[in-house]
């Protein structure tokens, strides 16, 4: 709920203290950098350590950045925040957290349900994340520090939540010296993070934060509206993970992250060119509709193709390639909407999108995942 909020005030927080346009750019891109350190040194301890501890630790630096939010309104607090904290640019998918539950929905779920709970799994992610875009409006009515709060507490209770997992969560066996990928796994992922790479440098121009930002700008529209406009875009989002597992079923996982990828990323450029608010919303849920459908399936894939030891290393190693590629793009989105056509940040993301489908499908159609092969997927 918290990454909810945060994602649709963190711009306009920082705006409201001074910063420019061009400095909140940093400051995002700081965030965001932070977010990829964090997840590449879990790449290759976090099994050694365990996986619930690693959780534990990082739900607790959650209520150190919601204690520096909380008691400090001076400049350097959001940014210590936002180094310190997993505070997130959108509406969740990177940082440590996604990494480590991604490698242990596998070990707790069936192999023939696996797509399925990656669903349910962003389902209610989203789902949370919309409830806490409704609650952007508050300080309009009560100020940014029970929002801050509320952030506070949200570590203290993931910390407690993480300790009470099962030992099902950890991996079969603890890996010691060995190399944190296998030969067979290290081409694939050195692939896929390559591409991923591409994708997260454009959803890095339209992270939460920044769209936020942009209709602040371009409309002139409050907090209040913006949190209504999150809350429908991230609920729509949510629901649409119920149509994902469906569809994978049907046409496979790879196909479905590309035929669904493609014509959210024209209803992006779209809303770069939309002349009113409601024109710019309406295009705006439609390409949420379709743009993260991908992403139970993207994960599902993922671990499905490469062997059960490499998949805290996949994770984390292309969770980080996505998050440091992701975290040059804020900075140049600032940069845009500071000094050049508003609607570059839009267009700049759905182009380099439309050509990350391209090229996953033409570099992985021909890899299919266990179960799509008619083998077993133990």
């Amino acid at each position: 709920v918290p990454y909810g909020f945060l994602g649709v005030i963190y711009g306009v927080y920082l705006a409201q203290l001074g910063f420019s346009a061009f400095a909140i750019g940093i400051v995002l891109t700081l965030t965001v950098l932070s977010s990829a350190f964090y997840t590449f040194i879990i790449s290759f301890v976090a099994d050694r350590i365990g996986r619930r501890r690693t959780l534990v630790f990082f739900a607790l630096t959650d209520f150190v950045a919601g204690t520096l939010l909380f008691v400090s309104t001076d400049w350097w607090a959001p940014v210590l925040a936002g180094i310190v904290g997993n505070m997130t640019v959108g509406a969740g998918e990177v940082g440590p957290f996604l990494s480590l539950e991604q490698a242990i929905l596998p070990r707790t779920a069936r192999a023939d349900r696996r797509t399925l709970a990656f669903s349910v799994y962003n389902l209610v992610g989203y789902g949370a994340s919309s409830a806490g875009a409704l609650l952007a409006g508050l300080p309009r009515y009560m100020g940014y520090p029970p929002l801050f709060l509320a952030y506070m507490i949200s570590g203290l209770i993931g910390a407690v939540l993480y300790s009470s997992l099962s030992g099902a969560v950890e991996p079969k066996s603890r890996p010691g010296r060995r190399p944190a990928l296998s030969p067979r796994g290290r081409p694939i992922v050195a692939k896929l993070s390559t591409l991923f790479a591409v994708d997260a440098f454009g959803g890095g121009f339209i992270g939460q934060s920044i769209l936020s930002y942009y209709f602040f700008l371009r409309f002139g529209l409050d907090l209040a509206t913006l949190g209504a406009i999150f809350f429908a875009t991230q609920l729509v989002t949510a629901l649409s993970f119920l149509l994902s597992e469906r569809i994978a079923r049907r046409i496979g996982l790879l196909r479905t992250m590309v035929f669904t990828h493609v014509p959210s990323n024209v209803f992006l450029i779209g809303v770069a060119f939309a002349s009113t608010p409601l024109t710019a919303v309406l295009l705006l849920l439609c390409r949420q509709s379709l743009s993260q459908m991908d992403v139970p399936a993207r994960q599902s894939y993922v671990m499905a193709i490469v062997d059960e030891s490499d998949r805290t290393a996949t994770a984390g190693l292309t969770s980080t390639t996505r998050t440091v590629s992701s975290s040059i793009s804020p900075s140049l989105a600032g940069y845009a909407l500071a000094n050049l056509w508003l609607g570059v940040p839009l267009v700049a993301a759905g182009i380099l999108k439309l050509a990350y489908d391209a090229l996953i499908y033409k570099e992985f159609r021909q890899v299919r995942p266990p179960e799509e092969r008619g083998v077993d997927p133990k």
